[in-house]
């Protein structure tokens, strides 16, 4: 499966021979996905033919084409391989599962384990489940219609090694979740510590959706954002928590976005600052989507405005305007073009004052 081009058909035994004399990571790492996923097909038939337990394997595939200029106002393009996605979920029993997904981002990710958990459910008559793994904690919802990530993904997407308990009831979803973490106040001790809990609601009624919900963090240093920033003192003076909160609307053809991602107080100025103070970084999003149908394909029209507060150390614009357009050309199969203008902090924050326009063209597939 990911053996695609001539240069790369080789046996898996030479892939393994060049692996252990070159002690390439990324070689390693594709003999093993290689091994496993062959194993698991394996296994996969085998349990079929036994009824003991389903293997379900998927992916995404999404090559983009970006072009559009920088701050300073110099042209960029590229081509790339944006996101190839390789999920394996497995149903050992009706209480026992197992997920993993492996992830590779050009020029971002290596090919990865992304996410590997383990899930208990239904523990005695009671609706709760236990889940434990490396996986993207529910800090924020980031749902959207556009190519690039929501600005709120941006600060506030979190992925650690947890235990999370979850339950659901009627149209009532919570969970509350603990980690290690890498950073801490300087007198802590070395040990799990950080918490964080969601909780969310959802009404159906005749043709009108709503999904809402809040978020807590326990700590907002932990976000992988932050923490890539400040990774160099993971010993912090303060460490402030953060808070979620979003709402989708659906009625019809139109979908509506609202949402914020942020601290619900200030670092101190030694360990993220803004504009001399002591920064309080936060990121809202808000959406609107219209699905029609377009040369007899199904399309769907989106605008959103974006933007951030005391992120100019995080890299993230101040405000952001986007335009998509998604058109479904086959089964599984979409292609959609994004525009989006990012206007940069002022020269007096430390940014540039400058506007840049990017424009995305992307296909993806998924199976």
């Amino acid at each position: 499966m990911l053996l695609r081009s001539a240069a790369k058909k080789q046996s898996i035994h030479s892939i393994e021979e060049m692996t252990l004399a070159n002690d390439s990571p990324t070689l390693r790492t594709t003999f093993i996905v290689v091994a496993a996923i062959s194993g698991l097909c394996a296994l996969s038939s085998s349990a079929g033919a036994n009824d003991a337990y389903e293997i379900e394997i998927s992916g995404v595939v999404e090559i983009e084409a970006t072009g559009g200029r920088t701050t300073d106002g110099a042209a960029n393009s590229d081509i790339s391989v944006a996101t190839i996605e390789i999920g394996i979920d497995t149903t050992i029993t009706d209480n026992v599962s197992a997920h993993l997904l492996l992830l590779h981002e050009e020029n971002d990710t290596d090919l990865e384990i992304d996410e590997g958990t383990i899930t208990l459910s239904e523990l005695g008559s009671l609706p709760i489940a236990i889940s434990a793994g490396q996986m993207y904690v529910p800090f924020g919802h980031f749902e959207s219609h556009m190519i690039s990530d929501p600005l709120t993904l941006e600060l506030g997407e979190t992925r650690e090694s947890v235990v999370q308990f979850g339950a659901v009831a009627d149209n009532i979803h919570a969970a509350i979740y603990t980690f290690k973490g890498a950073t801490r106040q300087a007198n802590d001790s070395d040990r799990v510590k950080s918490i964080g809990a969601n909780i969310g609601f959802t009404i159906e009624n005749n043709g009108f959706n709503l999904d809402s919900g809040i978020s807590y963090l326990s700590n907002m240093a932990e976000t992988d954002t932050i923490e890539g920033i400040i990774s160099n003192s993971t010993t912090l003076t303060d460490t402030p928590a953060g808070i979620g909160l979003h709402a989708i609307v659906r009625r019809g053809p139109l979908t509506m976005i609202a949402e914020y991602t942020g601290a619900n107080d200030s670092f101190d100025t030694a360990d993220l600052a803004f504009n001399g103070n002591g920064a309080k970084p936060g990121a809202y999003n808000i959406e609107a989507g219209f699905e029609l149908s377009m040369f007899g394909k199904e399309a769907t029209l989106a605008l959103a405005a974006q933007g951030s507060r005391d992120a100019q150390v995080l890299s993230l614009p101040e405000s952001r305007l986007l335009g998509s357009i998604n058109v479904a050309l086959r089964e599984q199969t979409s292609l959609g073009f994004e525009w989006a203008k990012s206007d940069d902090y002022g020269t007096n924050e430390g940014g540039t004052g400058r506007a840049t326009n990017m424009y995305t063209a992307q296909i993806a597939v998924e199976f």
